[in-house]
């Protein structure tokens, strides 16, 4: 080939590489990044979480209004994360995640800061960034397998905000310290070794402890009880319970159902009412074993929405679930043990067949208060 070949060749390429640069100019113009901070450290059955977050960024990502984003200064920036506390506090509990054992640990967002970082190669000035102090109760698991699930500004809707996000973790949890960097394709994180013998029994007194502290499973388990003709009815009624509870409980583990809570939440209530009046007016139905047994599947699905669980599936879910699942039904057996114990006793008394009705009463107009609360 002649060298004049050549050089038109050569020619002829680099316009061919610079008209395609022009062409993509454009959307390389586009592209915004943003990186940020964690830093968490466990103490306790809890977990201390600092996260670091350009401030603007976060204040376009979750919507809290031009006046937050064009801030003058770092005291109007406080300002604002004050005023949208609960904002930032919904939008993060769902984008920073963290587990024990498979079970997810319960955020509060404790308090907020405005920090100005250097200006850098990337960035002509200082850059604010929102200091938020997370808190994640671990109901009582002070060692484990830890695992954080990362998804900030990843969600529909913050592309138009930023096109990638990356935080470095600097981590000391259970007693293990390392550095990692989570991004968009790896979102998540684990650390530490998981008992399963422990995490069995952590779970099932977590399980007991819903049952016996929920006003509403409560109530519901204490009136089956109080309304049970003999020790058998009591017995099937329970067992029902706990079979359909069960099935409810692996259905919304599993990922099978996710009903919303507008619709499970006023249910749950109308079958602590509907137990509560077949006391007095209907206790030998029919029909209330088999709408016991439907309770037992809406409570089920509400017991899975106050704790929830990690997505994967594995041997260390299934123990976690299977323990919870235990102490549910151990808590829920103890409860109507106890509680039918006391009520033949009672029998024997004048007064009973009184205070019998009062208590139903009360059952009923506490249910129904219940349902219209949670309807509005």
């Amino acid at each position: 080939m002649s060298t004049s070949r050549v050089v038109r060749a050569a020619v002829a390429g680099l316009v061919a590489v610079l008209v395609l640069l022009t062409a993509a100019a454009p959307g390389l113009a586009h592209v915004r990044t943003s990186d940020g901070w964690s830093r968490l450290r466990s103490d306790g059955d809890r977990v201390g979480y600092e996260l670091g977050l350009e401030y603007e960024i976060l204040a376009r990502a979750i919507g809290m209004g031009m006046a937050a984003i064009e801030a003058p200064d770092d005291g109007a920036r406080r300002a604002e994360l004050e005023e949208h506390h609960d904002l930032i506090e919904t939008y993060l509990t769902d984008r920073v995640r963290v587990f024990v054992d498979e079970v997810e640990c319960t955020m509060t967002l404790d308090g907020s800061d405005v920090r100005q970082l250097p200006a850098t190669d990337a960035t002509a000035e200082d850059v604010p960034y929102a200091v938020l102090d997370l808190s994640y109760d671990c109901h009582g698991a002070t060692s484990g397998r830890y695992l954080v699930d990362y998804s900030v500004f990843s969600g529909a809707g913050s592309d138009a905000v930023v096109d990638d996000h990356t935080t470095t973790v600097d981590y000391d949890l259970g007693g293990e310290r390392g550095r990692i960097v989570l991004d968009g394709g790896h979102p998540r994180f684990s650390t530490g070794e998981q008992s399963l013998g422990d995490s069995a029994l952590r779970s099932a007194g977590l399980g007991a402890g819903r049952v016996l502290t929920g006003l509403d499973h409560a109530l519901f388990v204490a009136a089956l009880a109080v309304g049970a003709a003999g020790l058998g009815r009591l017995a099937r009624a329970v067992g029902a319970f706990a079979v359909t509870n069960s099935a409810g409980l692996l259905a919304a583990v599993a990922g099978w159902v996710s009903p919303p809570d507008q619709v499970l939440g006023p249910l749950v209530a109308l079958s602590v009412v509907y137990v509560a009046a077949t006391n007095v007016v209907g206790p030998e139905s029919r029909w209330r074993l088999p709408v016991v047994a439907a309770a037992g599947l809406l409570h089920g699905l509400a017991f899975a929405g106050e704790l929830r669980f990690a997505d994967d599936l594995g041997w260390d879910l299934v123990t976690s679930y299977a323990g919870f699942n235990l102490g549910i039904e151990v808590g829920a057996a103890a409860l109507a043990a106890g509680l039918f114990a006391l009520v033949t006793v009672a029998r024997r008394y004048a007064w009973f067949s009184l205070a019998h009705v009062v208590a139903a009463a009360a059952t009923v107009v506490t249910g129904l208060a219940w349902f219209v609360h949670r309807l509005l």
